[in-house]
């Protein structure tokens, strides 16, 4: 399991938040979601038996971001954030198209593209969660230099065509991530600090230490 992953929990899974009182709206409503089958997301683990997910709730509850702490025995399924080209039916058309161009761009040199986020949870959700001043947030795992100069590129043509802001993460063999855009601003700068996070630890490392366990392999597209 890493960050960002979807973990679909048992029907009846007990659950503890420290951001909502039991029996009230936003717990009853934690609760309904789990029993409806949809996912939590999986956050940054701080270590001990239980694992730390996350739930943000839609519109109509003031998009309450709720922490949950479950249990690994309640765990049905695991999979990786939802894919952008599966995401695109709940944008304007103008960003769809930008945003498809984007995933083919990046199949085409063997990534995938992930959301997570608001857009991810409308998905999820069916509900709404997006506002007039909301991101977009994407994840990407790269392995090969090559991979890394033609995402950048790519990531940075999108968002300038884009009405709102492309944010999101790049992340690096053994799970360590960081923003794109901190990535790209400092790519002339080896030596430059950037924030990485890992799967449970946060830290500035400079940008030559990230970029150094990626394979030398040219990407092909």
């Amino acid at each position: 399991m890493r960050r960002h992953d979807l973990v679909y929990l048992a029907p009846d899974a007990a659950f503890a938040t420290p951001c909502a009182e039991p029996g009230g709206a936003y717990w009853l409503a934690a609760r309904q979601w789990i029993a409806a089958g949809h996912p939590l997301v999986a956050a940054r683990q701080p270590g001990g038996g239980n694992l730390l997910l996350g739930l943000s709730l839609p519109t109509r509850l003031q998009r309450k971001k709720l922490s949950i702490r479950v249990d690994r025995s309640s765990i049905d399924e695991i999979r990786p954030p939802l894919a952008l080209a599966d995401s695109l039916s709940r944008l304007p058309a103008g960003e769809a198209a930008v945003l498809a161009r984007l995933a083919e761009q990046a199949a085409a040199c063997s990534l995938r593209l992930g959301v997570y986020g608001s857009l991810a949870w409308e998905v999820l959700s069916g509900e709404s969660y997006r506002h007039p001043d909301s991101d977009i947030d994407l994840i990407c795992d790269i392995e090969h230099v090559g991979q890394l100069a033609t995402i950048l590129p790519a990531l940075e043509q999108a968002a300038a065509e884009l009405p709102c802001r492309l944010d999101g993460e790049l992340r690096f063999p053994g799970g360590h991530a960081a923003a794109w855009r901190e990535i790209a601003g400092q790519l002339t700068r080896p030596n430059a600090q950037v924030l990485v996070k890992g799967e449970h630890e946060v830290g500035l490392w400079p940008l030559h230490t990230l970029t150094a366990c990626l394979l030398p392999e040219p990407c092909h597209a």
